[in-house]
């Protein structure tokens, strides 16, 4: 049909696709005070499983990326889609924290990073022409899947338990799965203005890519700044119950943290959107300095109002807001750099760097507050990294993409 060969209809789709796939990283907060009294582990323990979805979902791209550039992506994502949706059915069954990591953890990331890298390449070909916005609403899907979810998924958790709510969603989210990859078709079978002009596609191979100074600059970069976001979304729970916001809160006859959570959602699936039109208007690392310099800022705000039930909400809902646009302006300035060719192996690359930067918003993060008996060092940290970031994109970043090394790349894109 047509109607399934044009981009904006796979735009969609690889959506969708983010919906299903969004739930272990971001229901994640929900599950955390009910896993702490039945496993009776310390936090930081815990929040090894966290890790471990983010790990394996970054540091699985590069591999599924390869195989996404040479075969069949709509089969590639299917398998993707299983594993993770699956991951949640297998977790309900886990009776100790090591099954918890295999099921939870490892599968369901890894399945995630499957399906998530092979939609991400799709879309930097797709949309050469709007590769900032395109890449934002794609990420804006992995944002809403959550904020659809959160209510329910809360509600199910407070009424039968961790357990029965990841059965039930992990067979509802399989179902989902085989209605979606229905639709996705593979590029040889979509019409974009690529394959309208009959260009050939250009890049660099990822070899000669990570030999270039301005890639690990974006990897150190994006490693920061995902650390910050990551340390909110394994630990807001905690971080409500600790300073007050207790399910007892109700505000619009929800509790405050499922709210808070809907509000992240929504900001951060809207940051995804909006920065990315943005970025293309006035450049990505413009856009990138004034993002990170409102979150450190808003972080900043939150910190000092998160006994506030109401500020805590808002507040919360600015700081993602602020947060969200990395992933729709990293996976578009990388493509911008290093070419479409091998769109969806670099930027899983360059993804790699979101599970270095789990492992310092989740485990480090929930180290650091058991050792200072405060969240306070944490939070400080957190908001230096922005502000370090910022500096970055519009100084270092902004001079290695400057006439020169643009024409460097350029040429050798060309090759």
């Amino acid at each position: 049909m047509k109607l399934f060969s044009n981009r904006w209809t796979q735009l969609f789709f690889c959506v969708c696709v983010f919906v299903l796939i969004s739930g272990p990283q971001y229901l994640w907060a929900l599950f955390v005070p009910h896993l702490l009294t039945k496993f009776q582990i310390p936090l930081s323990e815990l929040q090894i499983t966290f890790f471990l979805v983010i790990v394996c979902m970054t540091f699985i791209t590069p591999v599924a990326g390869y195989f996404h550039d040479r075969f069949k992506t709509r089969n590639i994502i299917f398998l993707g889609l299983l594993m993770c949706t699956g991951s949640w059915i297998a977790a309900s069954a886990a009776e100790s924290i090591s099954m918890l990591y295999i099921s939870y953890g490892v599968i369901g990331g890894l399945g995630a990073g499957i399906a998530f890298i092979g939609c991400v390449g799709l879309i930097q070909k797709y949309f050469p022409d709007r590769r900032g916005f395109a890449t934002g609403v794609l990420m804006s899907g992995y944002a809403l899947g959550p904020m659809l979810t959160t209510p329910f998924v809360a509600k199910s958790v407070a009424a039968v338990g961790v357990e029965s709510t990841l059965s039930y969603f992990g067979g509802l989210f399989v179902v989902l799965s085989f209605l979606v990859i229905l639709g996705l078709r593979d590029p040889k079978d979509v019409v974009s203005p690529q394959t309208e002009n009959k260009k050939p596609l250009t890049g660099i191979a990822p070899k000669e890519m990570l030999q270039t100074p301005v890639f690990w600059l974006m990897f150190v970069m994006m490693m920061m700044i995902a650390s910050c976001g990551m340390m909110i979304i394994s630990n807001i729970a905690v971080i409500a119950k600790e300073s007050g916001i207790g399910s007892n809160i109700l505000l619009f006859g929800m509790a405050a943290l499922p709210l808070a959570l809907m509000l992240d959602r929504f900001t951060n699936g809207l940051s995804r959107i909006v920065f990315g039109h943005i970025s293309d208007r006035i450049g990505r690392e413009n856009t990138l300095a004034i993002a990170f310099t409102l979150e450190g800022l808003f972080m900043f705000l939150w910190f000092h109002q998160l006994h506030n039930p109401i500020m805590f909400i808002i507040l919360s809902g600015f700081v993602f807001l602020a947060w969200g646009e990395i992933f729709s302006i990293f996976p578009a300035l990388c493509t911008d750099i290093f070419g479409e060719k091998n769109a969806s192996i670099n930027f899983g690359f360059l993804y790699a760097s979101v599970g270095v930067g789990s492992f310092l918003g989740g485990p480090v993060a929930a180290y650091i507050r058991e050792r200072s008996g405060s969240w306070t060092p944490v939070f400080y940290i957190i908001i230096a990294l922005d502000l370090i970031t910022a500096v970055l994109a519009f100084t270092a970043l902004k001079k290695m993409r400057g006439v020169e090394g643009e024409k460097k790349y350029v040429l050798r894109m060309g090759h």
